[in-house]
């Protein structure tokens, strides 16, 4: 089952829910960029896990919503397009930021694994304001992907 529902983040109704298995629903907001999904409930392993790898920015930035889920910012990467991430200092100063994928030259072949054929251009970073992910997810053309049935 796929829809479209309120964000509690955000209180926007670009929130994709997606239910992935029999125990599993994902939920990733087109209007605020954060993601959850059912296992990641307060207190668990996978918050746990998470929290433990993910920058300061990120921790900074979790919310919890009224029933116990735990929503992150999301990072979208895109190898052949792009990617798109969370820039910034603490939670009262951060931005989303777009890169785009470029192929890499025959010079550069050697720093990378012989099967890698894009790199992200961070020489050509783009900002965009808190309120604009989906305007960052443009700038790497994300909307552009084809979908596979």
């Amino acid at each position: 089952m796929e829809q479209m529902t309120i964000c509690p983040h955000c209180g926007g109704n670009a929130c994709f829910e997606q239910q992935v298995s029999e125990d599993v629903t994902t939920k990733f907001c087109f209007g605020c960029g954060w993601s959850t999904s059912t296992p990641m409930k307060v207190g668990s392993r996978l918050v746990t896990e998470t929290l433990d790898t993910s920058p300061s920015l990120y921790k900074d930035l979790m919310y919890t919503d009224d029933k116990g889920q735990v929503w992150f910012p999301a990072t979208v990467t895109l190898p052949e397009k792009g990617m798109v991430f969370l820039d910034g200092t603490s939670k009262d100063n951060w931005q989303w930021a777009a890169v785009k994928a470029v192929e890499i030259t025959k010079e550069e072949k050697s720093k990378f694994p012989k099967d890698q054929k894009y790199k992200m251009d961070t020489k050509n970073m783009k900002f965009f304001g808190q309120r604009d992910f989906m305007d960052a997810l443009d700038e790497i053309h994300f909307f552009d992907i084809q979908v596979v049935e």
